[in-house]
């Protein structure tokens, strides 16, 4: 990671502020990254982390066991595009769906189009 630029100060001795000015942002880089291996090492910290993550992984799981996916829906209700997912659907465009109950073995099924895909 680099360190922001520092604001150029003029004096007597230039090449001693450039110098501190590396040594700083050095030391600022083993500090933190030293830090960072404490803190990753620390096992109340590795329970904390592991237990958000757990929380955060049912949630999304708990999401999308609640949504139907052949609804043509997105997360909040609103119908979206078959075929994309994404833009909201201008018309519906016929298809054939496979039905082995249907007497010729096909169903036509309407599905929202956005027109763009």
């Amino acid at each position: 990671m680099r360190c922001k630029p520092e604001a150029e100060i003029s004096c007597g001795d230039g090449g001693k502020q450039e110098e501190s000015g590396a040594a700083a942002c050095e030391h600022r880089r083993q500090y933190r990254r030293e830090y960072m291996r404490r803190r990753r090492a620390c096992p109340e910290l590795q329970a904390a982390e592991r237990d958000r993550r757990q929380r955060a992984y049912y949630a999304l799981k708990t999401r999308r066991a609640q949504f139907q996916p052949g609804q043509n829906t997105n997360l909040r209700g609103e119908e979206v595009c078959a075929y994309c997912g994404r833009r909201p659907p201008v018309e519906h465009v016929m298809r054939l769906q496979i039905c082995e109950q249907a007497p010729d073995g096909y169903v036509e099924v309407r599905i929202p189009y956005c027109g763009l895909c």
